[in-house]
């Protein structure tokens, strides 16, 4: 099987699967921040500046700036320690990545990093 056929098939039961979830789970809180640097998030690269983070139950992050945005499944991280909301970043040689989202009172949305989706 050629791998655009398999990214199609694994979109199209991503996009069923998330069709699929309920309608009363819906978003979360957003978050509004102000990020003073650029940063990665997935594969796209995001200048610094104010965003809106929304998450649903799902994981699914919608990040939307004023010059960007970028729509993520995240992974279920480690179960909420506090009630606070927060973006966690991780400095690299590269510059800095977006490592995982919490909404308060949640788990953590873990975001893969870009080199393990190419695989």
């Amino acid at each position: 099987m050629t791998n655009k056929l398999r990214t199609l098939m694994a979109f199209s039961a991503l996009s069923l699967s998330l069709a699929a979830l309920p309608a009363f789970g819906g978003e979360l809180e957003p978050l509004h921040v102000t990020v003073p640097f650029a940063f990665t998030a997935g594969k796209t690269t995001l200048p610094a500046g104010d965003y809106t983070v929304y998450e649903n139950d799902a994981h699914l992050l919608t990040i939307r700036g004023n010059k960007g945005g970028v729509l993520i499944l995240g992974v279920p991280g480690n179960e909420a320690e506090d009630d606070k909301s927060s973006l966690s970043f991780q400095r690299t040689d590269k510059g800095y990545s977006l490592t995982s989202v919490r909404s308060a009172g949640k788990a953590a949305s873990v975001i893969p990093a870009a080199s393990h989706i190419e695989r």
